[in-house]
């Protein structure tokens, strides 16, 4: 894209997203959308009555400006572009007007080519396993600890990053509001929780495939409470199988806690940093 193309992108763009925030705030330039179908009308209703059409409104405002002036440029692009997105989705999906139709489309076309445009601003952000603050590559990171199953982790890192799941767990499960999404939330904490089983027992040069004698429990205790929750069968699980589910589980988490990693490298890895 040549930087003539880009400057005009950036005028036409900015001066857009500026001029819709003007007319909802300041000064009325042309009627705001209200819709014609049901579900368009419904949810501009909506917006409107929960006030979050002024959130997006000051998006469109304050980036506009950004935009225009070339401020913050990458991020103003980023910031307005769900809002972007949003207005297409509402007039193309929802409302089936082909001149509105046509400006979301323009509007998300000219926001993802200004993107495109500033890409080199962006690489960093594109990292697969990118690391924050007292993060390290290699053992030290939220993937290392929590999302990739085939290295190792120590026993000495182990211990903070079990305890960090087992908080979480309290968390949802003493103060979160009752109710399926709470459930659904702990029952997503499985995963993390397997992820750093995994990776302790090969640091003791143990297989993961050991994981699947509590991970069937787990996931029949749990497919039968959900089976019953959502009415999809009569009966809670077994107070037996819950209790065996966690007692292996709880059983499996202590073996990480107290068992020896190896020191030397094995079939998983080199020794797992501190």
């Amino acid at each position: 894209m040549s930087k003539h193309l880009v400057l005009v992108a950036r005028i036409v763009f900015g001066a857009w997203m500026l001029a819709n925030g003007v007319n909802h705030f300041f000064y009325a330039l042309y009627p705001e959308p209200v819709g014609h179908e049901p579900l368009a009308i419904q949810l501009m209703a909506a917006f409107q009555h929960s006030g979050m059409m002024g959130v997006a409104m000051t998006i469109q405002l304050v980036a506009g400006a950004l935009i225009l002036i070339g401020a913050f440029l990458p991020v103003a692009l980023c910031v307005v572009m769900p809002v972007s997105v949003c207005a297409a989705f509402w007039a193309v999906i929802l409302d089936h007007q082909p001149v509105e139709a046509v400006l979301g489309l323009l509007a998300v076309a000219l926001n993802a080519g200004l993107c495109l445009a500033y890409l080199d601003y962006y690489k960093d952000m594109l990292k697969r396993r990118a690391v924050t603050v007292d993060e390290t590559v290699g053992g030290g990171s939220y993937e290392d600890r929590y999302a990739y199953p085939g290295g190792r982790t120590s026993q000495k890192a182990y211990i903070p990053a079990l305890i960090v799941v087992v908080l979480a767990y309290v968390f949802y499960h003493f103060l979160a509001n009752p109710g399926l999404n709470k459930q659904w939330v702990m029952t997503t904490l499985l995963f993390p929780g397997f992820v750093l089983a995994a990776r302790r027992l090969h640091d003791m040069g143990q297989n993961a495939w050991l994981l699947l004698i509590p991970g069937v429990l787990d996931a029949a205790a749990l497919g039968m409470h959900y089976a019953d929750a959502l009415k999809l069968r009569a009966g809670a699980p077994p107070a037996a199988l819950v209790w065996a589910a966690i007692a292996v589980s709880a059983a499996f988490a202590l073996w990480g806690v107290v068992g020896k990693g190896k020191a030397e490298a094995n079939r998983f890895g080199e020794p797992a940093a501190a």
